[in-house]
C-alpha cells in the first residue's frame, strides 16, 4: 500500500463549463465565467441561488471551502418549475417536464444525486430566450399520470402539484388558475 499522506489521488484538472448552443452542440465557456481553474474538484451543483433567473454554480474542491460562482450574464426570460408528487414520490424524482415555446421543446428530468458529494436543485430551470411565456408544460409523473398546463408566464418560479396544476407562483398561492388538463396515463 502506498502512503499518499494528505494528498489526493485524483490530481488536479481544468474545470469545464459547457453552454448548450441550441443546435445539438455545446461550447466550453468556462474561461468566460471564471470556472476554468485547475482544481481538485469533488462536487458541483447548479442552482439559482439568488432567484434572479440566472443559474449559479456551487463548486466544492478537496480541502477548500465551497465557492459560489454567480450567474451575471444578460437577463433573458426563464421559467422555474418545482414539482410535488401526490401519487408519485413527493420530490417527483423521475418526472419528465417538457416545456413547449413556439416550435422549441425543452426536456428536464427531475433527478437526485447528480454529482459526487453534491446534488443539483430539484427546481427545474428553462431558459426561454425572448419568449415571454411557455405555451405548454407537459409533466409525466412517475405514477404514469400526465398533466398539461398551458400559457405559463415567464420570469417566475411555479410550484406544480400532481393532479392540481400550478399551486403557487413566486411563493403566492394560485387558486383555480391554470388547472391541469389530464392526459391519458402512460
Amino acid at each position: 500500500m502506498v502512503d499518499v499522506g494528505e494528498n489526493s489521488l485524483n490530481g488536479y484538472e481544468r474545470n469545464v463549463l459547457h453552454r448548450n448552443n441550441g443546435d445539438g452542440t455545446f461550447s466550453d465557456v468556462a474561461h468566460v465565467n471564471r470556472a476554468d481553474r485547475i482544481e481538485d474538484g469533488r462536487g458541483v451543483a447548479i442552482l439559482d441561488y439568488d432567484r434572479d433567473g440566472r443559474l449559479d454554480v456551487l463548486i466544492r474542491n478537496y480541502r477548500q471551502p465551497a465557492e459560489l460562482l454567480r450567474g451575471t450574464g444578460p437577463r433573458r426570460h426563464w421559467l422555474q418549475v418545482k414539482l410535488t408528487g401526490t401519487a408519485s414520490n413527493r420530490d417527483a424524482v423521475g418526472a419528465r417536464i417538457v416545456a413547449v415555446t413556439g416550435d422549441r421543446r425543452q426536456l428536464r428530468v427531475v433527478g437526485a444525486g447528480s454529482s459526487y458529494l453534491s446534488s443539483g436543485s430539484l427546481v427545474q430551470h428553462f431558459g426561454l430566450g425572448d419568449a415571454t411565456a411557455v405555451d405548454r408544460l407537459e409533466i409525466t409523473w412517475p405514477s404514469g399520470r400526465v398533466d398539461v398546463v398551458r400559457d405559463v408566464a415567464a420570469d417566475r418560479r411555479v410550484a406544480v402539484t400532481e393532479g392540481r396544476g400550478i399551486v403557487t407562483a413566486n411563493g403566492k398561492e394560485v387558486r383555480d388558475a391554470n388547472a391541469p388538463h389530464h392526459a391519458a396515463r402512460r
